[in-house]
């Protein structure tokens, strides 16, 4: 049976898109992580780092706003150190005093119950699909996987490093996103994939929980999400 080496903490953030700089960030991805960075010691200021040990992953999903009944945009956000989603809100509000965030919860992540081996689980999974190739002058970069049959090739590969099968899987979205990072405009190919999973390596698993699946997890990709 795995042992989580440290808890990780789930939270759930309801962002404010009348905030400017909420806004802004919903489109861009890297200024998004920048944000996130001030819920952690010290590791909102520019060529800071992370708390030791952290590995920040989140996603951006859409859930119904109980009230209206809208589609709103929520963040999933998944990290070792404790977040403080408070200072970070009370660090950027408008000029009517509304925060960056209307609501936020965080929970104790516990996964040692169900890292067994076996142990059939419901899985969502967003993350940049690509591999890695050459040209005909031998320069290496990666390229997006656009053939659905591609990509869950791809997901099957993953599993096979990260500790499980594919029992059975949909890609629920897919598409190209672009974001800047100063000069630097980064592409990235995208697939939302939602199924069920066969624990074969909970050892595996649970390191692929904590630490991502595939590249660009500093921009919304990457965090594996588990349930019965």
């Amino acid at each position: 049976m795995t042992t989580l080496t440290a808890p990780l903490h789930l939270s759930r953030l309801r962002l404010n898109e009348r905030h400017r700089h909420a806004s802004r960030d919903l489109s861009s991805p890297y200024a998004l992580h920048q944000t996130l960075r001030w819920a952690f010691p010290g590791a909102g200021h520019a060529d800071t780092p992370l708390p030791d040990g952290e590995r920040l992953l989140w996603r951006q999903d859409l859930t119904l706003d109980p009230q209206t009944g809208e589609p709103t945009p929520t963040l999933l956000v998944q990290s070792v150190t404790p977040p403080d989603w408070g200072a970070l809100n009370a660090r950027d509000t408008n000029q009517s005093g509304a925060g960056y965030l209307l609501g936020w919860d965080v929970r104790t992540l516990d996964l040692t119950p169900a890292l067994t081996p076996d142990r059939v689980l419901h899985f969502r999974l967003h993350a940049n699909v690509t591999v890695r190739r050459q040209d005909e002058q031998g320069r290496s970069a990666r390229h997006g996987l656009h053939r659905p049959e591609e990509q869950l090739g791809w997901l099957d590969r993953q599993g096979s490093r990260a500790g499980f099968d594919v029992l059975g899987a949909d890609i629920t979205r897919a598409g190209r996103t672009r974001t800047r990072k100063g000069r630097q405009l980064i592409t990235l190919h995208t697939v939302t994939f939602e199924g069920a999973l066969q624990v074969t390596d909970a050892a595996a698993l649970e390191r692929a929980v904590r630490e991502g699946i595939g590249h660009a997890k500093s921009l919304g990709c990457g965090l594996l999400s588990l349930a019965p």
